[in-house]
């Protein structure tokens, strides 16, 4: 068959069970935004995924006045193995919340945890908002994974349950004007699976850096020279995980 997936400008995320030449129903958000954002109509291409069977070209054979009918012809990718890299991060303002959530996603995060930390001021979640937000942005991105969303939870009660073999690293301010080779050194940084922790607008408190500092799994990482927003030190702290154990590794400086 020939290759249409050149045709396919629009990725869409689906939870049903995807196989070669089935009929799969397309219907509220989703068929609104096909027939009345981007103007799909029957015979037009597009692809559809989710992290269980990858990714097929489809063909809209019917529209009707509420619904769509896509048959899957052709499978472009198999799924794909996880970054097994989570984010805890304290809730900020709504907009750099959702930019959180959103460049955690493209920058391939298995796992969001929001955390309440003592100087977070932000405490309510919408999970549901959170989770169309990693769709979107995995659409986007063209990932086939969604990360997993867990629900709001205290600082001390995620460390009370935590699998030390996971790591967690964390921006400590204290080292911004120290010598990153030293603390890279003294740390053993490469683990095939972690975490990256970030705190609120005014960084984490005198009792909690104690605290994290007393915890062997906790691995204290330079971030730079200077003060990071919330959302910032999120891209920055994946994109230090990836260069030594994740997706830029193989392009890193040794």
């Amino acid at each position: 068959m020939k290759d249409l997936s050149y045709k396919a400008k629009i990725r869409l995320y689906v939870k049903c069970n995807l196989q070669l030449h089935k009929e799969i129903k397309i219907e509220s958000k989703q068929f609104h935004y096909l027939t009345n954002v981007m103007r799909r109509k029957r015979d037009d291409i597009l692809s559809i995924f989710n992290e269980i069977d990858g990714e097929f070209i489809t063909q809209i054979i019917n529209i009707s006045k509420k619904n769509m009918i896509i048959k899957l012809l052709q499978k472009i990718k198999e799924p794909e193995k996880k970054n097994d890299i989570w984010v805890i991060f304290a809730p900020v303002k709504k907009n750099s919340t959702d930019l959180i959530v959103q460049k955690a996603t493209e920058l391939g995060a298995s796992c969001l945890i929001p955390v309440v930390t003592e100087r977070t001021i932000t405490r309510n979640i919408n999970l549901k908002r959170m989770e169309e937000i990693v769709i979107e942005a995995s659409e986007q991105c063209e990932r086939i994974t969604i990360p997993e969303i867990k629900p709001i939870q205290k600082l001390d009660d995620i460390f009370n349950f935590w699998d030390h073999s996971r790591k967690i690293f964390y921006g400590d301010e204290t080292l911004r004007n120290q010598k990153d080779k030293e603390v890279l050194k003294k740390s053993n940084l490469c683990h095939p699976s972690g975490a990256i922790l970030v705190g609120p607008e005014g960084g984490f408190s005198q009792n909690e850096t104690i605290f994290l500092k007393s915890k062997e799994f906790v691995i204290p990482i330079n971030l730079g020279p200077r003060i990071l927003r919330s959302d910032t030190a999120v891209m920055s702290g994946l994109v230090f995980w990836h260069l030594i154990n994740g997706d830029m590794k193989e392009y890193s400086l040794s």
